[in-house]
């Protein structure tokens, strides 16, 4: 359709006057009226169209893509919330599993590792589509191409992407769902990758006498135990024969998410020394690394003579500055 510029308008109004007088000279003075008022029935800025004086229409303003509202363009022009981002990792030719996903767990991140199939390995991974509700998100990944019409190699295509989901409340979500456009749909559990969903593991320990002496009155705790960074720290004491013995760790294990701590002691005389004649006690401090301390359900300390202190992990209290043996 031609669009017709204020030019044009006066000169078609020019034609029609024209024409009125040429070949309408008998018509009435209420006939030229109308004439004269189809000739000039443009407004004040000579477009009724509201767009500039060129005609074009058009907006000073661009679009470029994107929006104030903290969304992005997906790859099919519809916007996807800035909180999901898709990479592409790699592209090849399939030779085998090219759809899948796995997913992890970064505290405040969920990290969507997949393939997706492509119709050749010139594509790439974008985002189509994606949610965050309350406890669940749902992404869709499709691609687009890469190579700008180069040629490709004649194969079915393989694209590795990592997706980074990063929700308001990342500890509410326990599901999501992955649809791939040129595959399948991917329904993914979302498990707390922090430490207390894992097994715990067993690292190095160390013993360290701190005192020993005889014993006076009845003593008022045996075995203390605290968290620490590291693990668990064991504050004990110990009945001996007589002060001239030190603690010494016998055996550390761990089985069934229970940790056993065996203590035991050994006395400190040399040849033809003598030592004061009391029942005393020795206190230590044995430092247990475990990984995943939560992971534990009990801790067993075993002392000399059938001593045995069995405390359940969530009645440990942790280590600080002011903890000390006997408070």
């Amino acid at each position: 359709m031609t669009e017709l510029t204020r030019r044009k308008v006066l000169l078609s109004s020019a034609a029609l006057g024209a024409a009125g007088v040429a070949g309408c000279v008998g018509d009435s003075d209420g006939d030229d009226e109308a004439n004269a008022g189809a000739g000039n029935g443009e407004g004040d800025n000579g477009m009724e169209n509201g767009g500039d004086e060129s005609g074009n229409g058009s907006s000073d303003a661009e679009d470029d893509g994107s929006s104030d509202d903290g969304t992005e363009s997906t790859g099919n022009g519809e916007s996807a919330p800035s909180n999901i981002t898709v990479e592409t990792m790699g592209t090849e030719c399939a030779s085998d599993e090219n759809d899948s996903v796995t997913i992890d767990w970064g505290g405040d991140v969920i990290t969507v590792t997949g393939a997706t199939p492509a119709p050749d390995p010139c594509h790439e991974a974008v985002l189509e589509d994606g949610t965050i509700e309350e406890d669940s998100f749902t992404i869709a990944i499709d691609v687009a191409e890469a190579n700008e019409g180069d040629a490709c190699q004649s194969c079915v295509g393989k694209i590795d992407y990592e997706a980074r989901i990063e929700p308001e409340n990342p500890d509410d979500i326990s599901e999501g769902t992955v649809r791939h456009v040129q595959g399948g749909s991917h329904g993914v559990a979302v498990e707390d990758g922090s430490e207390e969903n894992v097994d715990p593991s067993l690292g190095e320990a160390s013993l360290e006498t701190v005192d020993a002496g005889c014993l006076s009155g009845e003593r008022e705790w045996t075995v203390q135990i605290w968290r620490t960074e590291d693990g668990l720290s064991i504050d004990g004491l110990l009945k001996t024969p007589n002060p001239c013995h030190r603690a010494v760790l016998n055996d550390v294990s761990m089985t069934d998410g229970t940790l056993a701590v065996d203590v035991g002691a050994e006395s400190t005389l040399g040849d033809n020394e003598a030592c004061a004649q009391c029942i005393a006690e020795v206190q230590y401090v044995a430092d247990v690394a475990v990984s995943n301390a939560d992971g534990l359900s009990r801790v067993v300390v075993d002392h000399p003579g059938s001593e045995s202190v069995s405390v359940a992990t969530d009645e440990i209290e942790p280590k600080d500055e002011g903890s000390s043996a006997g408070s």
